[in-house]
């Protein structure tokens, strides 16, 4: 494959027509990178990805993954083109057992290549593959991260994409969820995640942008932005380095 897994190009989009939320917003996803979509609150992020995913509404700009264009494939089918969203809330079956978990998210492979699929998954999640068959809700909140995110890539996408992985989890599984994070991306995986937590996001990203009032505004290398004057601008209005983890 030639050229980014992802593009995207003047995105605008919303809810309601004729009121976007994300107005014009950019982006660009290598292979094997892991890029981070920052911003004050109410900036737009969620909305952003949601919208590449097929989740929000578009009304302008075009979205391509790996060369192909989906800027209208519908959510459902997005998976099947090879990109994998992760949402931050109702992304596992709690009564379901992790093995049923994975299994439900597995029924697109041919059925031929489920069990191997299965196979890879417990070798990269050994904690899920030692507890098979408790039921997902009975996880912790990292665990059930860890869930999603295995769901996510058991169909073996182009691209995956999180929004806000770390929200709600103690300090313990924020660390757990990024250490997973840079493990997988270690297999390969191409990931696009939006996060509140800038400092845990930006000490795994290769690259990051900053969404203000649903444009992108700025870029850079994901280990040079934490002390950036220009983000502590655009994200917490004020000049200088920052002191603290933004909220």
């Amino acid at each position: 494959m030639s050229g980014p897994v992802l593009q995207v190009n003047e995105l605008v989009a919303g809810y309601e027509p004729g009121v976007p939320i994300v107005r014009g917003a950019s982006i660009r996803v290598d292979q094997g990178e892991i890029v981070v979509v920052l911003g004050p609150n109410g900036a737009g992020k969620s909305s952003f990805i949601k919208a590449i995913a097929g989740l929000v509404p578009k009304s302008g700009g075009s979205v391509h993954l790996a060369g192909e264009d989906i800027t209208d494939v519908s959510a459902h089918e997005m998976v099947r083109r090879g990109l994998a969203f992760v949402p931050q809330t109702e992304n596992i079956f709690p009564l379901m057992s992790i093995e049923d978990n994975l299994k439900v998210a597995a029924a697109i492979l041919p059925k031929k290549d489920i069990a191997p699929g299965l196979a890879e998954i417990y070798d990269i999640f050994p904690d899920l593959s030692a507890r098979r068959r408790t039921a997902a809700g009975n996880l912790s909140g990292g665990q059930r991260q860890m869930l999603a995110v295995a769901r996510a890539l058991i169909v073996r996408p182009k691209l995956l994409v999180l929004d806000e992985p770390s929200a709600g989890l103690s300090p313990k599984f924020v660390t757990m969820v990024f250490d997973m994070l840079s493990e997988i991306r270690g297999h390969g995986v191409t990931i696009l995640l939006v996060e509140q937590n800038a400092r845990a996001a930006l000490a795994i990203g290769d690259r990051a942008y900053v969404l203000v009032e649903g444009k992108d505004r700025h870029e850079g290398v994901a280990s040079e932005l934490w002390n950036d004057p220009v983000v502590a601008e655009l994200y917490l209005g004020q000049r200088g380095k920052r002191d603290g983890s933004p909220a």
